[in-house]
């Protein structure tokens, strides 16, 4: 019999690919010769962000309430980063902020959970 995991085991793996996205976006803005490198990461952080908080929230019995449907939104945002920042070529201070902001925004919708109240 397979147990389900813990919770704060999909958090933990949750804030995981949180930390591999920021270097993964960080690296690609950084350019270089491991540029792809830091794509593929970047995209292997939002597979692994999108598994585990679809996961917890199955193991929180939370259902699919407004704060995720607006967190799916902008991890398609952040999923597609790359192609943006890439066609727009922003000026690293603009794409740092851009980036910060948007999982600013998903860390505080994870936290709070404002539907919820």
């Amino acid at each position: 019999m397979i147990r389900a995991m813990n919770p704060i085991t999909y958090k933990i793996i949750h804030l995981i690919g949180i930390a591999a996205l920021a270097l993964g976006v960080g690296g690609m803005m950084a350019g270089g010769e491991n540029r792809k490198t830091f794509v593929a990461l970047q995209g292997i952080a939002v597979l692994v962000m999108l598994v585990s908080g679809f996961a917890m929230l199955a193991k929180l019995k939370l259902g699919f309430p407004p704060f995720a449907m607006v967190k799916t939104a902008l991890w398609v945002v952040i999923a597609m980063l790359p192609v943006i920042f890439r066609k727009l070529r922003p000026s690293l201070g603009v794409a740092i902020t851009v980036s910060l902001t948007l999982i600013g925004i998903m860390a505080w919708l994870g936290v709070v959970k404002p539907a919820l109240w």
